[in-house]
């Protein structure tokens, strides 16, 4: 066939199926196309991060911090006074009616079974003690909860003196902060999201934080089956919490990780949900957020960049629209940096491994820093100022470590309403320090320990280690029996009459020492007038209780 004749087929062809993708995109494919022509990369793809405009060199967008710290405490002076501010009259009340409601449901649950559930309603005062127990149990770490109330010889601890074992543990299994319509409800966060709820109230109410932030995420251990249970960050198993601190590390907000069981913050982008979340209150006021891989993002940084909010923080190589240079191999001590039009810095760093770091207020440019050992080292600036504002998460998160109370529970709501009020109770010191600081005090600051114990003797009424002693001795007693007092200084308990009754009977109890120890049931006139529940006690065994 002639040429012109295959001229003429192929117009014909191209006649007929003219209006065909097939033919159309073949058509331009073999008349446009050429061997030496590379496909360019469609626009946004994620493929080629490179498209959307990484530069090696850039800007940073500036703008002041509009802001002012400082706390809201009234007269707060001692640290009971700081304790009042969180653990207030509100959070008492809340708590309060929260347990009796739990243990009031559990009592009729439990009514018709062989192992009925017995409960009597608490007040202010009990939980006032409790919580103070609770406490000073991260002061004395022992491996069962019973030996706390034990009185062998090994135990001399004064927890049997505030509160009954029996009363503790019945308070604790009730531990919750809910409401009484909370019980049919599917919702995992049911049990501990009013006190998040309250502890994000009061925290912003007391405190207006300084221009750096920081987000970290903890695991509370809990190793049971749980729908939202989380795995690690030193943790095997528990409940993942997010929380926004400041940089002297005081929590400002909390949040509770519930994965799929979540019904306003799910979904791929959750972590950026939680970054806004937690900082809704502090946009758009020039502060500097500072956060791990797990929530940082090139859309995250933009986003606050909107809200006139900084960020900078460590960068998973996997994120979307990242620059290609988080996936280049570099020679150690060198490091790529790429700017994007909208103000974004992305840093690879190599040190004895690869550092991918995020940020729209630092460049990277090599500054000194002086690591543990002392010695000193180029590093770059966006690197070092993330280390130094993080330093707070890590130092809450060590203090926290140092006191848990007990940890094991019938129930994982209960370890997580606990760790919320050991967070609270940090903030308490740290803002009575804080505060001690901005008065001029130039004495030595308070250690945690110090002021802990401090708390827990107010709530125990007990100021000095024999207050409660010298209370108990002022009650009237029908005895000649007097304090008596050693070299030493040490109160010695003495035994006492039990008072008479109507007709001028004296009075009996039973020996409590031979209930508990021999099982016997033994009447007593005599009781310790100094003990704070004058426990009545035979003369045989009244030495033998005070292991004397």
């Amino acid at each position: 066939m002639s040429s012109s004749n295959l001229s003429e087929v192929s117009d014909q062809l191209a006649e007929m199926f003219s209006d065909t993708e097939e033919f159309s995109s073949s058509s331009s494919s073999s008349s446009s196309s050429s061997e030496d022509e590379e496909p360019t990369p469609a626009q946004g793809s994620s493929h080629e991060p490179e498209a959307e405009g990484w530069t090696s060199t850039g800007s940073l967008q500036t703008f002041p911090f509009s802001g002012v710290a400082h706390f809201t405490i009234g007269p707060a002076e001692s640290p009971i006074d700081f304790f009042n501010l969180i653990f207030n009259s509100t959070f008492m009340a809340m708590l309060v009616s929260s347990i009796n409601s739990h243990g009031l449901h559990l009592m009729v649950k439990s009514s018709d079974g062989p192992n009925a559930f017995k409960w009597n309603n608490t007040n202010e005062d009990e939980i006032r003690i409790f919580l103070a127990l609770l406490f000073h149990m991260g002061h004395i770490t022992l491996t069962n909860l019973n030996d706390y109330w034990s009185t062998d010889v090994l135990y001399d601890l004064p927890f049997k003196t505030f509160m009954s074992q029996d009363r503790f543990l019945s308070i604790l299994r009730n531990l919750t902060f809910s409401d009484n319509n909370s019980y049919n409800n599917t919702d995992p966060n049911r049990y501990v999201k009013p006190i998040m709820v309250f502890f994000n109230s009061v925290m912003k109410t007391l405190v207006n934080p300084s221009k750096n932030l920081t987000i970290d995420q903890s695991n509370v251990l809990w190793r049971g089956q749980l729908r939202i249970r989380q795995t690690g960050n030193g943790q095997k198993y528990g409940v993942k919490l997010f929380a926004l601190t400041d940089t002297n590390g005081i929590t400002q907000k909390m949040h509770m990780y519930c994965g799929s069981q979540a019904t306003v913050l799910q979904g791929e982008d959750h972590a950026d949900k939680v970054v806004m979340m937690l900082m809704e209150d502090y946009l758009n006021t020039g502060r500097s957020l500072y956060t791990d891989n797990f929530c940082n993002s090139v859309t995250v940084a933009e986003n606050l960049l909107q809200q006139r909010t900084y960020l900078t923080g460590t960068l998973r190589a996997n994120q979307l629209r990242n620059p290609m240079i988080t996936k280049s191999r570099i020679a150690r001590g060198t490091l790529l940096t790429r700017y994007n039009a909208r103000g974004v810095c992305v840093t690879n760093y190599r040190d004895k491994s690869n550092v991918l770091m995020i940020s729209t207020e630092h460049h990277s440019d090599f500054v000194q820093s002086r690591n543990r050992h002392g010695k000193v080292k180029q590093t770059p600036k966006v690197i070092v100022e993330y280390k130094k504002y993080m330093r707070g998460v890590d130092r809450k998160n060590e203090m926290l470590s140092y006191y848990q109370s007990f940890k094991k529970s019938t129930k994982w709501h209960n370890q997580i309403v606990i760790h919320v009020m050991q967070v609270m109770l940090l903030n308490c010191f740290n803002m009575f320090n804080e505060q001690m600081k901005r008065s001029g005090d130039n004495s030595r600051p308070m250690s945690f320990y110090d002021f802990r114990l401090k708390v827990i003797k107010r709530l125990l009424k007990l100021d000095t280690p024999t207050d409660r002693l010298t209370q108990a001795s002022n009650i009237p007693s029908t005895s000649a029996s007097q304090k008596i007092t050693t070299d030493a200084g040490d109160v010695i308990h003495s035994p006492a009459y039990l008072p008479k009754n109507d007709i001028g009977k004296t009075k009996r109890k039973d020996c409590r020492h031979c209930l508990k120890k021999r099982n016997i049931r033994k009447a007593s006139i005599f009781y310790c007038p100094l003990c704070i529940k004058k426990p009545g006690l035979c003369i045989t065994c009244f030495g033998e209780f005070h292991r004397y």
